[in-house]
């Protein structure tokens, strides 16, 4: 697993295993390639490294080892769990230090991977701080977010996700209501999820499981807002959207499990 710049010293690898004699091996020797991990000049600036006006200017900044210019994973993640946990600090200063800090390291490490996985393989990764750890777009936190304000649902409610999709329930009458195509949509969508897995472990391309989160968690933030479940009056419609909730909530920590992303119970 290493960058498109080294494709002919891993083919060079390649040919060796198979004249050594072991030409089952060598056909089972993969390069995962993936175009270069670069920095964003604002991330470059924020690790401690002088940044020219010049390279103020670029999209990124290549990392390169000759010219000692990267930064290690772990100096990465550890940037990445302080800035979180400031967040947290803020917005649950009534939690325990300990568990703060497992929240931050659980958002910091979604980021990280989320980001990772999100650009296809051909595209460069210009990491940057405040697009990987943003609340909005194609985040991490943001599909994690969508699973904590699902879980925030069945809190209030007194409910588990489990329980409200063993419900006896007339789907068919709620999905025929003015409102019930855009449901369906939703309910679709969540079904795609392990088409979608299937679909990255055969084109080895993870980027279709982050774009599928995002999806999934966008369309299920907007039924959120059209759909106020705690106060519907209704009570066979509030087990209907109930279990709408659950299954997205179901779908997308399973997706998330796949990519290496845990969800906090707060955010």
């Amino acid at each position: 697993m290493i960058d498109s710049r080294q494709s002919d010293p891993q083919n060079t690898v390649m040919e060796a295993i198979r004249l050594l004699g072991y030409p089952e091996k060598a056909a089972h020797y993969t390069h995962f390639s993936y175009e270069m991990v670069a920095l964003t000049p604002r991330c470059a600036v924020e690790l401690g490294y002088e940044v020219s006006d010049d390279e103020r200017g670029k999209a990124y900044i290549e990392v390169s080892g000759r010219k000692g210019f990267g930064v290690k994973a772990d100096d990465l993640l550890d940037a990445l769990i302080a800035a979180a946990k400031s967040e947290v600090d803020s917005r649950h200063p009534e939690l325990p230090e300990s568990e703060r800090l497992k929240i931050s390291e659980q958002i910091a490490i979604g980021a990280m991977r989320y980001f990772m996985l999100k650009f296809t393989k051909p595209s460069v990764i210009a990491f940057d701080f405040k697009e990987a750890l943003a609340f909005e777009g194609e985040t991490g936190p943001y599909a994690q977010y969508a699973v904590v304000r699902a879980s925030n649902i069945f809190r209030k409610a007194e409910v588990e996700p489990e329980q409200a999709l063993a419900q006896n329930i007339d789907y068919a009458r709620f999905f025929a209501d003015e409102s019930g195509t855009e449901i369906w949509e939703l309910w679709l969508l969540a079904g795609k999820t392990s088409a979608v897995i299937e679909q990255c472990i055969a084109t080895t391309e993870p980027a279709y499981a982050a774009k599928h989160a995002f999806q999934l968690a966008q369309q299920f933030n907007n039924f959120y807002h059209r759909h106020h479940i705690l106060r519907e009056a209704d009570e066979q419609r509030k087990k209907f959207l109930l279990a709408t909730a659950a299954v997205v909530r179901r779908e997308l920590i399973a997706l998330l499990a796949v990519m290496g992303i845990q969800c906090p119970p707060v955010m």
